[in-house]
């Protein structure tokens, strides 16, 4: 009832509740930040072009639409070549390097 009457939402809350990803104290926020960075680095760039591509349409358009894009979206990321070099990298076990194509 509080967050309805004045708004105050807690970080406790806020996590339990889905609306953050990660509560960590703050002395390992930074590297907790670092280490999604790296993680996200390491993702196809075709893959976080395309995925705030649909996040953004998403907020104008509706559920059926958006998951009419998100379908077509992953036919067009797995026929890239960035999907072959993962199949590659991951039979070869190895590292990925991507390309955005």
């Amino acid at each position: 009832m509080e967050f309805a009457y004045t708004g105050h939402l807690d970080a406790q809350r806020a996590y339990d509740w889905g609306l953050l990803n990660y509560l960590v104290p703050s002395e390992e926020m930074e590297q907790t930040t670092r280490d999604l960075c790296d993680r996200i680095m390491r993702t196809p760039p075709m893959v976080q072009w395309i995925s705030k591509r649909i996040m953004r349409t998403a907020m104008d358009t509706s559920l059926e639409n958006t998951m009419v894009l998100t379908s077509n979206a992953g036919g067009i990321l797995n026929g890239s070549d960035d999907a072959d070099e993962a199949r590659r990298a991951f039979l070869e076990k190895r590292a990925p390097v991507f390309r955005g194509r």
